[in-house]
């Protein structure tokens, strides 16, 4: 079934048009700019960048893996045609352990479109844990078809070796780097983390809902454009206490106190993102970027740097996170409010397998919309990610989920962190802290980034 759905994506793209858009052309006289980046519709970006949001949801993959997934294919669009892009600069040298971009010949003409399919054909299958021998097949499938579209446009021979030859080149640079992240050394690492006991009634209990941790070690992943995890670590968690005067106290209770209405329920379901629904915040913040481009008609110079630091936001946000909640180690607000308000309290969402200190979903709602104002503007949009997808949740299901409008980018991540209070998943502070962190992890990438243009 799954394969069906994959060759479905790849024959429905057949109608995209592609290619490119001569309007506007200006003279060249590069042999490489013969075909400009800037004339490609940016379908072609969309459709791998949708490969990998379905692919990840298959996996249920958990969010810091998911992000880093949409860091590393958001440098690769980029990566693949930024050379067709006047002006544009290679990100070797700019972000973390990528020293040099792959040997590249001035001399010869290139078309874009192959280009990315050769990249992403060689990335995907080294970035994907678990990679089904049927994903395998879409990734090639999709290569095919979309570089049929691109030699139905009267590409000779040459072009298309050429532009196959520097796309494998470009995907092979950028596997250097993800088998060198440390995601591989970690992979089968489970630490002892600390228990809950007398002595420190604060810690996570992994025994509330028999939950395993996922990734304590992912603090370690190496960054893509902060220096390090720690980089825009925020401050520490209240102190715990049991005192209703206390602001941990009364943090907690406003968890307790929040109305299950229909509209705190809209806005908890709205962003939920666990493995196997949209994936994880990564994927919805992606998908919100696919449809700015789309509705604004934007072409594939464009959509890749969008691409690539959405995916950097993401992928950043969550390593700065996760540092933190391995090393608070705080527990959940249901622990919390089972012991002292109600046992038989239940969050509104499914309570995730992880510290509560920080937050991941916050912490990418302060650093997406910082990284994608400068794009687009600080704009109206209403997002359609969960139109018409059913949610199960601890009050029952399936919920069918409708779309939702926000007066700016901005108010979309302020929404996404208060969600995570409503939805009983976290303290405020989590939240709080998380959006600086965010905002400081996107603020980092566009003040160290030059693309060029």
């Amino acid at each position: 079934m799954r394969k069906l759905f994959y060759l479905l994506v790849v024959v429905i793209s057949l109608s995209v048009p592609y290619g490119c858009n001569q309007n506007g052309t200006e003279p060249i006289t590069e042999p490489y700019l013969k075909y400009k980046t800037s004339d490609y519709n940016a379908a072609i970006a969309h459709e791998w960048m949708q490969l990998g949001y379905q692919m990840i949801k298959d996996n249920f993959l958990f969010g810091p893996h998911a992000a880093r997934t949409y860091g590393y294919l958001g440098l690769t669009v980029y990566e693949a045609v930024h050379r067709g892009i006047p002006s544009a600069k290679s990100l070797a040298g700019q972000i973390n352990d990528y020293p040099e971009a792959a040997y590249f010949d001035e001399g010869k003409s290139y078309d874009w479109g192959v280009v990315m399919c050769a990249a992403m054909e060689t990335v995907y299958p080294a970035l994907m844990d678990n990679m089904s021998s049927a994903q395998r097949s879409t990734v090639q499938l999709l290569a095919e078809q979309q570089e049929a579209q691109m030699m139905n446009k009267g590409l000779t021979q040459e072009i298309f070796e050429s532009s196959r030859d520097y796309g494998t080149r470009v995907g092979l640079k950028i596997v250097e780097r993800i088998r060198k992240d440390g995601r591989d050394v970690i992979r089968n690492i489970v630490p002892q983390l600390p228990d809950r006991d007398a002595a420190h009634p604060w810690f996570w209990d992994r025994t509330t809902y028999n939950q395993n941790p996922t990734e304590p070690m992912w603090g370690t992943i190496r960054t893509f454009v902060i220096d390090n995890s720690q980089s825009c670590e925020g401050e520490a968690p209240y102190a715990y206490s049991v005192d209703p005067n206390s602001p941990f106290y009364k943090d907690a209770k406003e968890v307790f106190d929040v109305a299950r209405t229909p509209e705190n329920k809209a806005l908890a379901y709205h962003f939920d993102n666990g493995p196997g629904r949209t994936c994880s915040p990564a994927c919805h913040w992606v998908s919100i970027t696919e449809q700015l481009l789309k509705e604004e008609n934007r072409d594939l110079a464009f959509a890749a740097k969008a691409y690539c630091v959405v995916g950097f936001a993401a992928a950043d946000a969550f390593s700065a996170a996760w540092y933190m909640k391995y090393k608070y180690n705080l527990m959940r607000p249901a622990t919390y409010l089972k012991e002292q308000f109600d046992p038989n309290y239940e969050a509104l969402l499914g309570t995730p397998p992880y510290p509560d200190y920080t937050s991941g979903s916050s912490a990418i709602g302060g650093a997406a919309p910082t990284v994608l104002v400068p794009l687009f503007g600080d704009r109206a949009f209403v997002d359609r990610t969960h139109v018409g997808s059913p949610l199960y949740t601890p009050d029952g299901g399936p919920f069918i989920l409708p779309e939702r409008s926000f007066s700016s980018i901005t108010d979309c991540g302020l929404q996404q962190a208060e969600s995570r209070i409503v939805g009983g998943v976290h303290f405020r502070r989590a939240c709080s802290e998380s959006l600086k962190m965010g905002r400081c992890v996107g603020g980092t990438i566009m003040n160290r980034l030059d693309f060029g243009f």
